[in-house]
């Protein structure tokens, strides 16, 4: 009797999709860091008070037109990060890297205006609970921001390489999910730490 195992000729069985699995993972695990961040915060601004106002902000003026634009300006990297990707399921290469390009450089604008508004602020860490939770929670999200925007240099690096296509393309496209789950982090810290206060 002889033995009718079949085997792989690869030597392994092929997960064309592991990194998107992973990256929900990250995606989960950041999310219940943001849910802990804000929770907390939202906590801590509750417990001052019905109605918190002008003493919670210690007399801080928050730059509402910048942080729309900032968040403007993130809605529209998602809308070239998703260019992206379209591309190179399509094997377009030219196009791919310049919607990568400028995700990017929409990103590092992003970080700027973020930073210029905490600067217009005044924002003190240590002068009050407000601002270092403000700080916390920001900080928090613009870290996921600088993720993502590593995440999606490196996929598009690898699509320079030649990982393009419909099966190709899966590294990209779990970059740009992760992109995705950023620009709603910071949608989620915008809203509860710059609009409701």
């Amino acid at each position: 009797m002889t033995d009718t195992a079949p085997t792989l000729a690869s030597g392994g069985p092929q997960r064309p999709r592991a990194q998107l699995v992973a990256t929900g993972f990250a995606c989960a695990a950041c999310s219940m860091m943001m849910a802990g961040a804000l929770g907390l915060y939202m906590a801590r601004r509750h417990a001052s008070g019905p109605h918190p106002g002008h003493d919670w902000l210690n007399g801080l003026a928050v730059p509402n037109p910048q942080m729309v634009y900032a968040l403007l300006t993130l809605v529209a990297s998602m809308v070239t990060a998703h260019w992206a990707l379209w591309a190179s399921r399509r094997r377009d290469n030219a196009h791919a890297w310049t919607a990568i390009a400028t995700t990017i450089v929409l990103g590092l604008g992003f970080i700027n205006m973020v930073m210029y508004s905490l600067n217009r602020m005044g924002l003190e860490i240590g002068a009050g609970e407000y601002q270092n939770l403000a700080f916390a929670t920001t900080g928090l999200a613009l870290a996921i921001v600088v993720v993502g925007l590593v995440y999606l240099g490196l996929m598009g690096l690898r699509s320079l390489g030649g990982s393009v296509g419909q099966q190709g393309s899966t590294a990209l496209g779990a970059a740009v999910f992760f992109w995705d789950f950023a620009a709603l982090a910071w949608a989620a810290t915008w809203y509860t730490v710059y609009v409701v206060k």
